[in-house]
């Protein structure tokens, strides 16, 4: 008689992410457990059922999703460490390294700056915070997986890849699985997964957990975590540019996306307050809500990352490649020169 396997549910608010802890998961228990992943907004009534293992992947995801899981099934909020696997370069490095770290918010980078510290002792590490100049003083900055938000003058950057679950995490799990294996065995399918994820990661992010297809355009984020621009046809451009008109005129979207640039570069984070100042500087005079929509609009067509908390919203790979190819493209003068 075979069994059906227990169902351990990753519930993540960025597909990313849940992509790479339902991968992992499956690298390491996949043989015991079926692992399910799902999105936040995908999440409804008849998806848990009881017994089975729900994992969060923050703390804040709790409440919300507490109608939806029933009482008999555990809890566990997920903890994110460095992939040891992505910090090959670290071994050639001189001691003393003054290293910036750069993440998408002050918390994250705080973390992975503590992780890198335990892993390789050897180096000094800064955790980034956004609202602040960049230190002059730092020997190369490293970043898990957020290379977008590191401007491109800086040429000195290791991108350590995302980081993953931590081993204390998948401990957790296997205490509720009331399995036999032995520490060691888990601990050498962790250090697998962790080799595994970087390989993938090393094909330039191109892997879906649930669907395991070749990335459209459409997925336009994850294609700029990769850290290089998209180059953008003349038909996308003009079906972008389409759009951006559908909801305002292409000018002040065109300004809006030098801002980001200007920001981008300077590693500074702009709130709409100071987008709307500086669109003023520039003779435009949007409110608050047109601002937004504009925001909302390139938002959709991956020109500008939304994030949440002081992460702020950054200008995209492809925003920058689109602001380049349409100044290029009309011979029209960079907004960007004017500020």
């Amino acid at each position: 008689m075979v069994h059906s396997k227990r169902k351990l549910h990753v519930i993540a608010i960025q597909e990313a992410y849940l992509n790479i802890a339902a991968y992992q998961l499956v690298d390491i228990l996949g043989d015991k457990i079926d692992v399910l992943a799902i999105t936040l907004q995908e999440l409804t009534m008849d998806v848990i059922g009881e017994g089975d293992i729900v994992i969060l992947s923050k703390e804040i995801l709790k409440g919300i999703t507490r109608p939806f899981i029933p009482a008999s099934c555990p809890i566990i909020v997920a903890k994110r460490e460095v992939n040891i696997a992505g910090t090959r370069e670290f071994l050639s490095l001189p001691k003393n390294q003054q290293i910036l770290v750069i993440n998408d918010t002050l918390e994250h980078a705080e973390e992975t700056a503590i992780s890198l510290k335990n892993i390789h002792f050897e180096q000094e590490y800064i955790a980034y915070d956004p609202i602040n100049p960049i230190p002059s003083q730092i020997d190369l900055i490293v970043t898990p997986g957020e290379k977008e938000l590191v401007p491109k003058q800086f040429k000195n950057v290791i991108d350590i890849g995302p980081r993953t679950l931590d081993f204390n995490t998948v401990l957790e799990i296997a205490s509720h699985l009331n399995d036999d294996d032995e520490l060691n065995i888990l601990m050498k399918r962790f250090f697998k997964s962790q080799l595994s994820l970087a390989e993938k990661l090393n094909e330039k992010y191109n892997f879906h957990y649930k669907k395991p297809s070749i990335q459209k355009r459409e997925d336009m984020e994850d294609k700029d975590r990769t850290g290089d621009a998209v180059p953008l046809s003349e038909k996308e451009m003009s079906s972008m540019v389409k759009k951006i008109e559908e909801h305002g005129f292409l000018e002040e979207s065109l300004a809006i996306l030098a801002i980001y640039l200007e920001g981008k570069r300077k590693l500074e984070s702009f709130g709409r307050t100071t987008v709307k100042q500086k669109l003023q500087h520039l003779g435009f005079d949007l409110s608050a809500q047109q601002l937004r929509l504009r925001l909302e609009v390139m938002q959709e067509l991956g020109l500008v990352i939304a994030r949440q908390g002081r992460g702020g919203t950054k200008l995209s790979e492809t925003g920058e490649e689109f602001l380049s190819h349409y100044t290029k493209r009309t011979g029209a003068e960079s907004v960007e020169k004017s500020m």
